[in-house]
């Protein structure tokens, strides 16, 4: 990985007279400018957790810590619905790829369940448990094949064991689950979007697994298996030269690891102290990692950043990875007239090259670059606080 020189990693930090003086030198290396042109309150004491979007993003989700979700209109942000699916912490929402009213959602009692938000009805659930237990296994997160047929949940640790449980969309009944690749709790399934019997795996164990579940065991379903050494709490596929073979792991240590699922070690790593230095940032406990997805830039994906300061200054900003050098660069920053807060989730539109950020502030936010049509015309709320058969 190409390290960047002591000039470029205290450009921006020198000691300044105000901390509004030395976010604006900050600010000059980051040539994008995003500001926040709508945004809605769902709770000023809980945190938004998750976020998701339907196959048109017309519509996003967001599940809160109160156990609730919200469907919302991606433009405004005006409300569709609200419901509270479980009783117990939600552990994540999906959108149906094909049909924009219907909403999954997982919990760690044990259920995923699917949802009409026209009427907030559960039209489906299915039960965290195998053939041969009849007990109820927390789920931890899930995700969907892009063909809409497979539907794959993670578990906890349960006694000696942690699950991966499979189910036809189309029915309700389990197909089968994997069992032998992770040992402790599964942090991440994530499907390929271009290859539907291809799914990624992360957990506790610091292990990323990729299977390509069309094999008839566990054993010949994985692919690669790939030791990230630390928890891994967000995966993402990324592409290159047409290819989704490339993922992206963001750790609980706030270090990112970018890797090519044929090779042995990560391609590029980064941890905390680099990350803030690309930031321009001198604290390296106070930075954290959001998210890391595509961009326009053509295989060069980015990085969505923050830090949290509690003092009122903190930062949201987005850092280019160069694939070829392994430099971070800055990209972007967001303006904001108001408190940020930590942000947990985030939502990327290529299109439009616009965010959607929701966090510990209870506050959902769409950003869009900055043009002469949208700078400093909207207004932020006040803010409070043994092997077994293919599983299809």
């Amino acid at each position: 990985m190409t390290q960047m020189n002591s000039a470029e990693k205290n450009a921006g930090a020198k000691p300044a007279s105000s901390s509004t003086n030395l976010e604006k030198e900050i600010a000059a290396f980051f040539p994008t400018k995003y500001g926040a042109v709508t945004s809605t309150t769902l709770s000023e004491k809980e945190y938004c957790l998750h976020l998701a979007h339907d196959a048109s993003w017309e519509n996003v989700a967001v599940s809160v810590s109160d156990n609730s979700v919200s469907v919302l209109k991606r433009e405004n942000l005006q409300k569709v619905s609200s419901f509270e699916p479980h009783q117990k912490c939600i552990t994540g929402i999906g959108f149906s790829p094909s049909n924009s009213n219907l909403l999954w959602s997982s919990s760690r009692n044990g259920l995923v369940k699917m949802w009409d938000i026209r009427s907030n009805k559960c039209e489906k659930e299915l039960k965290g448990m195998t053939k041969d237990s009849t007990v109820l296994k927390p789920i931890t997160c899930f995700d969907m094949s892009y063909n809409e047929r497979i539907l794959c949940a993670g578990t906890e640790l349960v006694e000696t064991s942690v699950f991966l449980l499979f189910w036809d969309i189309r029915g309700d009944k389990m197909l089968g689950s994997y069992w032998e690749c992770h040992t402790d709790d599964i942090t991440q399934v994530k499907f390929n979007p271009t290859q539907a019997d291809t799914m990624a795996t992360a957990a506790t164990d610091g292990l990323i697994n990729v299977f390509d579940i069309s094999q008839n065991t566990e054993d010949e379903a994985l692919t690669y298996c790939m030791n990230a050494e630390v928890t891994v709490g967000k995966l993402s596929w990324l592409s290159q030269n047409g290819k989704h073979e490339r993922l992206s792991a963001v750790t609980d240590m706030e270090s990112l690891q970018y890797w090519d699922i044929k090779e042995a070690a990560p391609l590029y790593k980064y941890n905390r102290e680099e990350i803030a230095s690309a930031m321009k940032r001198n604290t390296p406990d106070e930075c954290y990692l959001v998210a890391m997805h595509m961009s326009n830039d053509g295989d060069n994906p980015v990085v969505l950043s923050g830090s949290h300061t509690g003092d009122g200054s903190d930062c949201l900003s987005t850092l280019k990875l160069d694939i070829h050098t392994g430099q971070l660069k800055p990209k972007g920053s967001f303006i904001s007239n108001q408190k940020l807060l930590m942000t947990r989730v985030a939502l990327h539109h290529l299109e439009t090259n616009s965010y959607i950020t929701a966090g510990e502030c209870g506050v959902v936010r769409v950003w869009k670059p900055e043009s002469t049509e949208n700078v400093g015309k909207h207004t932020l709320p006040k803010l409070t606080k043994a092997h077994r058969s293919k599983p299809y």
